[in-house]
């Protein structure tokens, strides 16, 4: 592998082991083109790190010393991007909103496929450990039950901003023990044996993403890995098209916040846009024909 190694990278990589550990980087491109960011806070305890860059290789050796060793587990959100892990003698692919438990003792290479970012947890091993949660159980975590879906909501909605307007003193180490219990039951979700059917997954793909305004047939399929008519035939038995499920979730998450107290000074169009309804007419002409009231009437009703 041909590596430039040129100032950038190298800052970068010092920061990175202020703050993970230590970590050998490699970038394949022209030095100009790097990025490399990172940024740390501390809530109580537990150290949480917001990473992006594009480096091609980010390698942690085993058995290193420094202030990683005996001490952390890295719980890691990939947040944008996609990255491959080899770890333990398996290749693990993380796409956005996959979870993955880390032991700092192992090695850890990874194969970032582009620009990516993910948010790092720096977990206490003692503390895993006296939950019954060992290197038997660290690896990619199965998100598809309650706490590992809580767990995944937790984590996609940290943010610096959010942290330094709301984290307090007060707060001390719940968010590390509020974590470690939604990961003790998700851990034995993952040795239980299940079929988890792609109609099921496209569902909770699409109730998961109502947000992004982009959201469609061709991204649900591709999240798949699947054609668009395969696709098609699994939303046969619902008697729905997959636009037709897409707009009734929305509607679904619209109707709660037309009633949420916290949403009365937000308009109905704001609510609207924020599923994916630019058109205020076209989006009141659809609530009504399938609510079967307007938007106005539906908020001011009991």
């Amino acid at each position: 592998m041909n590596t430039y190694i040129n100032n950038a990278v190298m800052a970068w990589k010092r920061e990175l082991q202020n703050v993970c550990g230590d970590f050998e980087i490699a970038f394949d491109m022209q030095n100009s083109l790097f990025i490399g960011d990172i940024k740390s806070f501390l809530l109580g305890e537990t150290e949480i790190a917001f990473i992006k860059s594009n480096a091609n290789y980010i390698c942690r050796n085993e058995g290193i010393s420094d202030r990683a060793k005996d001490r952390f587990c890295f719980l890691i959100l990939q947040y944008t991007g996609k990255m491959k892990i080899d770890y333990q003698g398996q290749t693990i692919t993380l796409n956005e909103g996959d979870i993955v438990l880390l032991d700092s003792e192992e090695k850890i290479e990874m194969y970032p496929q582009g620009l990516f970012s993910h948010i790092s947890v720096h977990l206490y091993r003692e503390k895993l450990y006296k939950q019954g949660i060992n290197e038997n159980h660290f690896g990619k975590l199965i998100t598809s039950n309650m706490s590992g879906h809580l767990l995944k909501g937790m984590l996609q909605n940290l943010s610096p901003i959010n942290i330094e307007l709301w984290y307090a003193k007060e707060d001390e180490n719940a968010f590390e023990d509020a974590l470690i219990a939604l990961i003790k039951p998700t851990i034995n979700y993952k040795n239980i044996e299940i079929l988890d059917h792609l109609n099921v997954k496209a569902e909770r793909f699409i109730v998961e993403h109502l947000e992004q305004p982009n959201l469609n047939s061709q991204m649900v399929a591709d999240y798949l890995g699947i054609s668009i008519r395969h696709l098609f035939r699994l939303f046969e038995n619902k008697q729905q098209t997959v636009h037709q499920y897409i707009q009734t979730q929305r509607l679904e998450k619209i109707k709660y916040e037309l009633r949420d107290v916290n949403n009365k000074d937000v308009s109905i169009s704001d609510i609207a846009l924020k599923y994916g309804f630019s058109d205020s007419a076209h989006f009141s002409k659809l609530f009504r024909k399938i609510i079967g009231i307007s938007p106005r009437e539906y908020r001011i009703s009991d």
